[in-house]
């Protein structure tokens, strides 16, 4: 979708201004970086320049304000977070310090503004393990942090607080899935619980997909979705990547996912040995707005080099944005070994 990019001193003025003309998109988050806020738009506006990308939905817990309005300051309001993201039945929510006192009354109103919530879940921190796994908590509703999702037809059971999921990359794993051919082989690397696989393995059942993934809670999980899913056509791989397909699948794949949310670079190697000729790989990477392939390419190039190959980029988008001036992106690239 297409995002109007302003000045950050004009901001205000153009808000009212795609809000009044009914432009702006609703339901999809803006952003900002140093210099401009990029405001989603159902089109382009004339006299401001546009970036395209896919944007970031997010639930916004209608009528929150006025549930707390007795119980938090005019100032404590203005603090309260109102969106959250939501994966199952679970709401994760984000509670400010300076709201810390009230957590209980925030997540008991959170669960009053939507029928479909069971719990409430607050993040205690950074994704800063191991297995990428953020701390959470059940605050609110029943106590538990597993849930079932379902995307795209297919159906997931997950723990929040024990693995890596992002519903932010709904719309990556429908586009990768209406790209694979019958017959593929593919090698889903830091598969997780399995949703990338699980997607392309409901669109196209005629492809031998080879899911790895580190965390034995991400594996457990995914194991537990294949079953669930009835797929006949994932094997799902318990370890490090790196030491799997070295050893076991050098050479396998027609097409490689890479969707770790850091570092995936360190792991081109892998996809360089993992690949056959013409493999198509989509690698994602967290990178500054302003020039957010640089580096990603030259690490491809790189690691082409080293493994005595090519390396043809395909394309190439901003996924969403992440963070100020930060942004996750995709580069879809054709290794040639011939």
């Amino acid at each position: 979708m297409l995002f109007m990019k302003v000045p950050r001193k004009k901001a205000e003025e153009a808000r009212r201004k795609i809000v009044s003309g009914g432009i702006y998109a609703e339901g999809y988050k803006a952003f900002h970086d140093e210099q401009h806020v990029y405001f989603p738009v159902l089109h382009a506006v004339e006299g401001y320049g546009t970036i395209e990308m896919e944007g970031e939905k997010f639930e916004r817990v209608k009528g929150l304000r006025e549930l707390l309005a007795g119980i938090l300051t005019d100032e404590e309001l203005e603090n309260l977070v109102t969106s959250y993201d939501l994966v199952g039945d679970i709401a994760i929510i984000e509670i400010p310090d300076e709201l810390e006192s009230k957590q209980k009354q925030i997540a008991d109103a959170v669960l009053k503004t939507n029928k479909r919530l069971k719990v409430v879940a607050k993040k205690l921190g950074r994704v800063d393990s191991e297995f990428r796994v953020r701390p959470l908590k059940a605050i609110a509703g029943e106590n538990r942090t597993e849930t079932t999702y379902v995307e795209h037809g297919c159906r997931m059971r997950l723990d929040v607080a024990k693995v890596y999921f992002s519903i932010r990359l709904s719309n990556e794993r429908k586009r990768i899935a209406e790209l694979v051919k019958p017959g593929e082989h593919i090698l889903a690397l830091f598969a997780g619980v399995g949703p990338f696989p699980l997607v392309i393995a409901k669109k196209q059942p005629n492809t031998n997909i080879v899911a790895i993934e580190l965390n034995p809670e991400g594996v457990r999980y995914m194991r537990e979705n294949v079953r669930l899913n009835k797929n006949k056509n994932i094997t799902v791989e318990s370890g490090d990547a790196r030491e799997i397909v070295f050893g076991k699948y050098r050479g396998f794949a027609d097409r490689i996912l890479m969707p770790l949310p850091r570092s995936a670079e360190t792991f081109l190697d892998v996809a360089f040995a993992g690949a056959r000729d013409g493999c198509m790989v989509h690698i994602y990477n967290f990178a500054p707005i302003e020039n957010p392939y640089a580096d990603i390419e030259k690490r491809i190039a790189e690691e082409a080099k080293k493994a005595g190959a090519k390396a043809e980029i395909v394309n190439r988008k901003i996924v969403r944005p992440y963070a100020p001036k930060i942004v996750q992106v995709v580069v879809d690239f054709r290794i040639k070994k011939a």
